[in-house]
């Protein structure tokens, strides 16, 4: 049956009065969840094409710059920082047991004992401490060919070059980048081929972190890219250490030449958050179900004389799509405590987990890759020449890189890792961890929302954010990160009996301000609106209608710019009990204003269940997407004041969209600036976002997932 109506000019006649009551100031509590969210395979929202110019960087995050970095990773830190510690450690005899659970966070119970602990400690720590007089490297030295080592044959590879780090300047931002000597190899007892230490290659160095346990490092390389300032390492290396500003890459480490090259900071937001590129799914999945997206990449910024790592030290090319086996392969990485870095050669192979790790891996026999070598290039193609080649893995993937240090494992490169690549150089927002709860948790989300109410962290573009009202009466804003993410939790109302008795909500520039309001209808009947929602909270309370009226019939509303005398989403949509659907103009703080008839009260609109504003047809005006109550989805593009203008059902009647619980819609991916994203929590409480909707609903993308529900996983 057909749900467009017919003229829809009258009015309801005289039904309200609008009333500015008192005001009421309500206090917001800021609380940051580190709680990742549930899994999802959709593929990440990373189309934005590369730009001409170097993306911006934040001009109000002066924190972490070069001399920062300089004057924090002293020779002494840099030798006394730790690898970082895989998922496990990698043994050099028999694999350990598999860590089937590692890396998959258990999220806590919404208001648990644990769940504040969880929040508030942060991933990563700023560096703090103050370099003194004689830990400030100086630019005067030059490479040191000394750093090549001639080993001698033991029973594992042999590090010959002095462990005291150098304590005389080291960094030269004038040296020229040249490949060491080929290494002398030496014989092992272990499965692969001789590996040998020699004084590394200018383009593959350590990636430097701090945190609140220490300093720690990962091996990376400097990939070819159109800006000259993008560096690749592992996954696991960087998801849960880009939350705060110490990361730095230094090209070529030795014990006895800690900076020949100089440092490059990694940069920044103005949250002072690193500009680290891994795939969404390695966030949400861990590091075992995840394994197939072990991979990121960095935005490094200029040494201190202004020079970009490429322009520096040169690059590797970045290959996709080439498979797994390789007749030639140079591995190159900094394994354990060792002074130099470790490189052998040897053929992969293609190695698919038995153990329920999804994916299939390259494998490559290498002795002595212990921990700390996470990160390490394959390079094909290698020129020793030149010290080039191109990088078609890392170590990582598979157990993080493999159960054994002789034997390494990476992620397959295909156009997951290019389509990541070409989001780290266009410098579109990076994922972060989602910070939405589990499903079991948003099983008890009674209402939802979505509008512009903080801005994202620069140089990031704002995205559309998420307001949740719990059973409990707690109303939470989750801000949008873009990729269809949510990377921080604002607590606006702590638990309470007052906002229990809430019956609809929904948010718009009804002030015009270009923040959004958010707007309430109570038990009582009486509506509110609570100008300017922001990251400190509700600041006031203007009260519209007043209780005991007409709006106690008030089933479902939704705001948005339904009109064409103002570029605002300040017009609201309202459905009555009796089936009556209602436009009112450009509301605003001193209350109701014109109102429009857009269909006269039927049967058919009682069961229009869910009522949600968007931007599917892309004419910047709102469309209203109804969900009814046999599960149908349908589309009226660009309703305005003089009636309804086309309708296009988007879903055929069906059992399982009657579990279409809650829905919302908003501008939460990066791929268009449209409010075109369309969100539904179902009943068993699993989040589904519908991206970048027009005619049809667009790709599924799970956010959260329900374990052991009736419901299939995807919910097209």
């Amino acid at each position: 049956m057909s749900r467009t109506a017919g003229h829809r000019a009258s009015r309801r006649g005289a039904l309200l009065v609008a009333a500015v009551g008192a005001i009421t100031a309500l206090a917001g509590t800021l609380v940051v969840s580190v709680d990742t969210a549930g899994a999802t395979n959709a593929p990440p929202a990373y189309t934005s094409a590369i730009p001409d110019t170097a993306p911006r960087l934040p001009a109000s995050a002066p924190h972490w710059t070069a001399l920062a970095a300089k004057r924090f990773w002293t020779a002494q830190r840099m030798a006394e920082a730790k690898p970082l510690p895989d998922a496990k450690p990698r043994t050099t005899g028999k694999a350990a047991a598999h860590p089937t659970l590692q890396g998959l966070v258990k999220p806590p119970v919404k208001g648990g004992p644990n769940a504040q602990d969880l929040r508030e400690v942060p991933m990563d720590a700023t560096p703090s401490a103050t370099a003194g007089p004689t830990d400030t490297p100086t630019d005067t030295s030059t490479p040191d060919p000394s750093a090549t080592a001639t080993d001698t044959p033991t029973a594992t590879p042999t590090d010959t070059s002095s462990a005291a780090p150098s304590t005389s300047p080291s960094a030269s931002d004038s040296a020229s980048p040249t490949a060491s000597p080929s290494p002398s190899p030496t014989s092992t007892s272990g499965t692969g081929p001789a590996s040998s230490y020699f004084g590394g290659l200018p383009m593959v160095g350590r990636m430097y972190m701090q945190t609140s346990s220490g300093s720690y490092f990962c091996t990376a390389s400097v990939i070819n890219s159109p800006h000259h300032n993008i560096v690749l390492t592992a996954g696991h290396c960087m998801d849960g250490r880009a939350g705060g500003g110490s990361l730095a890459f230094v090209p070529q480490w030795t014990a006895a030449n800690p900076q020949p090259y100089g440092i490059f900071p990694v940069a920044t937001d103005s949250e002072g958050r690193s500009r680290v590129w891994i795939d969404p799914r390695y966030y949400d999945l861990g590091h075992v179900q995840g394994a197939p997206w072990d991979m990121a990449f960095a935005q490094v910024g200029a040494r201190s004389d202004g020079k970009q790592v490429q322009d520096v030290v040169g690059g590797n090319n970045l290959a996709t799509g080439r498979g797994y086996a390789f007749p030639s392969i140079r591995l190159v990485g900094y394994p354990g405590a060792a002074t130099q870095p470790l490189t052998c050669d040897n053929n992969t192979t293609q190695y698919t987990p038995t153990d329920g790790t999804p994916g299939s891996y390259l494998r490559i026999a290498c002795n002595g890759f212990a921990t700390g070598t996470s990160g390490s290039p394959f390079l094909e193609n290698f020129d020793p020449t030149t010290g080039t080649g191109d990088v078609v893995g890392t170590i990582g993937g598979w157990d993080t890189g493999g159960p054994t240090a002789d034997v390494s494992y990476s992620s397959a490169y295909g156009s997951d890792v290019q389509n990541l690549y070409q989001a780290a150089v266009a410098g579109t927002a990076p994922a972060r961890p989602n910070v939405l709860p589990g499903a079991s948790t948003l099983t008890h989300a009674t209402l939802v929302t979505s509008g512009s109410f903080t801005p994202s962290a620069s140089p990031d573009p704002d995205k559309s954010d998420l307001i949740v009202r719990w059973s409990d009466g707690e109303l939470t804003l989750y801000r949008g990160g873009g990729n269809g993410r949510f990377d921080k939790e604002i607590q606006l109302v702590a638990a309470n009996t007052t906002w229990t008795k809430a019956v609809s909500i929904t948010a718009g520039d009804f002030t015009g301000t270009n923040t959004y309001d958010l707007l309430v209808r109570w038990s009582d009947g009486s509506l509110t609106l609570f100008p300017d929602v922001d990251a400190r909270g509700l600041h006031s309370q203007i009260t519209l209608v007043k209780p005991g009226t007409l709006w106690q019939h008030e089933v479902g509303m939704t705001a948005g710019r339904y009109t064409t005398d103002d570029h605002w989403p300040d017009d609201l949509i309202v459905r009555w009990s009796d089936g009556e659907t209602t436009l009112y103009k450009n509301l605003n703080s001193t209350g109701l204003h014109s109102e429009v008839r857009l269909n006269p009260a039927n049967s058919t609109w009682t069961h229009a269940t869910s009522l949600t504003s968007a931007d599917f047809a892309g004419t910047n005006e709102s469309d209203l997407v109804v969900r009814w109550s046999d599960g149908e989805l349908t589309l009226y593009p660009d309703i305005n004041q003089y009636g309804f203008h086309g309708e296009v059902r988007l879903r055929a009647p069906s059992t399982l969209w009657t579990h279409a619980t809650l829905t919302t819609a908003g501008n939460f991916t990066s791929t268009d600036n449209r409010s075109n994203d369309y969100l539904v929590r179902w009943s068993d409480g699993q989040l589904s976002m519908y991206q970048d909707s027009g005619n049809s609903l667009g790709t599924e993308a799970v956010l959260a997932t329900a374990s052991g529900s009736s419901l299939p996983y995807y919910r097209r």
